[in-house]
């Protein structure tokens, strides 16, 4: 399964990204290391764009903000794209907040969920829920 990570503070979704692989995830960022849209950056694409790559799913990391940040303009790109958006917090102990207008549109689960999903499309068990 290809996921593509976002997040809505720098650095957020750094403690995801090894345990995605380990999971058996491919994972793309929505940003650069240095923080820009991988879209704006010069010569750079989004991921939602590779024709032969597309993710198969988007996961946020945000917290309780009650509304999208800057950093999280890839969740919008993709519930327009109609790929399936999942939101995690940075938080174990507290669960993601979803912004007023995705409150159908995303799907929240915890980090366990969340990694049991990618074993699961990978073949082995596990269910996103």
């Amino acid at each position: 399964m290809h996921v593509l990570l976002t997040e809505s503070s720098f650095g957020d979704s750094d403690f995801l990204l090894q345990p995605l692989r380990d999971a058996g995830c491919l994972v793309s960022r929505c940003h650069s290391r240095a923080g820009v849209c991988r879209a704006l950056a010069v010569g750079g694409r989004c991921p939602l764009d590779e024709p032969f790559a597309q993710p198969d799913l988007v996961v946020d990391v945000r917290g309780q903000e009650p509304e999208v940040t800057a950093r999280e303009y890839g969740v919008v790109c993709a519930v327009r794209d109609h790929v399936p958006v999942a939101l995690v917090s940075p938080d174990l102990d507290v669960r993601a907040e979803v912004p007023a207008g995705l409150e159908h549109r995303v799907t929240v689960i915890d980090v366990d969920g969340l990694l049991a999903t990618c074993r699961a499309a990978s073949g082995e068990l596990g269910v996103l829920g």
